[in-house]
């Protein structure tokens, strides 16, 4: 009989055990890995700060190199790693991410927490067989052994599956890709943008500093030049990394609002469309609303704001965002991007267009894509994003503009496009960026089009 798919927090306050239920609720129950760290981290309330984190990077870190740690893991077997409960197959994964990624964990206690996990979640029987593969591994580790160290296999080193590894090689040169797959296993702080119509650079970092939250702001002038994106004074965002942060609802500056998370990459739409006082803004995919809040900040309170998703779970997570960053020039609205809003046509000064993806460019933070995308979906998205271009592309006004974007990197996605919008869509392209995923930000495509008609 299969094991039921229903996994609890057996220690509220035991940060392996947070970091197990994460696992089994991405790998098990198939959610989304940022869902299940948000979900499973405010279950423990009452944990330590220090263990908090402790929780999260071991989650991720499992996730991120899931696919090399399960080739070592299959190693110590004696049959498949699929076959295990899956309570012991992810105790054996977050154990393993300590034992090769984690060198301030003493391997001794990684043996004995991975043994009481198991008698924690009523499997004491098993629990041998856990001390045992584990005891197998420290050892091999005290002696260099290369049968946990060495992979000859290029894409299950760097934890990508081969279809994608062999994609990214062609797209970009195998050294090029490599970096990007590379970049996929390197810890991402959290980072903000300033709302700067509600607070100064003062304001937001006197209340970090309140907090006690460490952080760096960013070069974001020498970002958006070194990458041929026009910025003015006005448009520049302000934005800051707090590193060593779990997650925001402590901070002050984010409870009142003073500031948004988002990545650097994610900031260059709004500040490519420009928005001015007065303007019409449809964001047409706009969930959580990062870019619909920052296209109305850069507004400074007028004009209107048109933030629309899908459904009312996401229009709902937009108007939280929304109330909590006190803007009242944006409106959130369920419309399905693919259904022509005949009271839209030709109206918008901008459309936003942040469209479904592959996500390739945010695996580092979602580590859950690169193990969940598919060869065929690649193609399915493309065809998607095309046919919601056609209907939103009619939303802008004769000399507006469009800003088409993904936080992804396949050329089918994001030029092929591009392109698209050009010839079959009849725009104007005035810009176009691709940033490459890396150590200081996520991967990205934003293209700036005109109306011509």
């Amino acid at each position: 009989m299969a094991e039921k798919k229903n996994y609890r927090l057996a220690d509220r306050k035991n940060p392996r055990d947070a970091a197990l239920l994460i696992l089994l609720r991405v790998c098990e129950e198939h959610k989304k890995a940022h869902h299940a760290v948000r979900e499973v981290l405010d279950l423990c309330d009452t944990m330590e700060k220090r263990d908090r984190a402790f929780a999260k990077r071991t989650a991720e870190g499992s996730l991120d190199y899931l696919i090399r740690l399960d080739t070592l893991i299959g190693r110590y077997l004696k049959k498949p790693l699929f076959m295990l409960k899956p309570v012991i197959r992810n105790i054996l994964r977050i154990s393993f991410y300590q034992l090769l990624y984690m060198d301030k964990v003493p391997d001794s206690a990684v043996c004995n927490e991975a043994v009481e996990l198991a008698k924690l979640h009523g499997l004491s029987a098993l629990s041998g067989f856990v001390n045992g593969v584990l005891r197998a591994a420290v050892r091999d580790k005290a002696a260099g052994a290369e049968r946990l160290f060495v992979i000859r296999d290029e894409a299950c080193d760097l934890s990508v599956p081969k279809w994608l590894y062999k994609k990214l090689c062609s797209d970009y040169g195998k050294d090029t890709a490599e970096k990007i797959m590379r970049s996929y296993l390197s810890d991402r702080s959290v980072t903000v943008r300033l709302n700067r119509s509600r607070a100064s650079e003062e304001e937001a970092e006197t209340l970090f500093a309140a907090d006690g939250i460490s952080f760096v702001r960013l070069d974001t002038a020498a970002f958006f030049t070194q990458n041929g994106i026009s910025f003015t004074e006005e448009t520049l965002p302000v934005m800051y990394e707090l590193p060593g942060i779990t997650g925001l609802r402590n901070v002050t500056a984010f409870r009142d609002g003073l500031v948004q998370p988002q990545d650097i990459s994610a900031a260059i739409p709004a500040v490519m469309a420009a928005p001015k006082p007065g303007d019409y803004v449809i964001d047409v995919c706009a969930a959580p609303g990062g870019k619909s809040i920052q296209a109305a900040d850069l507004m400074r309170g007028s004009g209107t704001v048109e933030a629309r998703d899908l459904t009312e779970q996401k229009t709902d997570l937009i108007r939280e965002n929304v109330l909590r960053c006190g803007f009242t020039n944006i409106h959130a609205g369920v419309q399905d991007a693919l259904s022509l809003d005949e009271e839209s046509l030709y109206r918008a000064d901008i459309v936003l267009a942040d469209l479904p993806c592959s996500g390739l460019g945010i695996a580092a933070r979602k580590p859950d894509i690169k193990l969940n995308v598919k060869p065929y979906s690649i193609t399915e998205l493309k065809n998607l994003q095309q046919e919601m271009l056609r209907v939103v592309t009619r939303y802008v006004k004769p000399r507006g503009r469009l800003v088409y974007s993904t936080c992804t990197i396949t050329p089918e996605e994001n030029e092929e496009n591009a392109e698209f919008i050009c010839s079959e869509l009849g725009f104007k392209r005035l810009g176009q960026v691709r940033i490459l995923p890396s150590p200081s930000c996520d991967g990205f495509f934003a293209a700036l089009f005109e109306k011509n008609y």
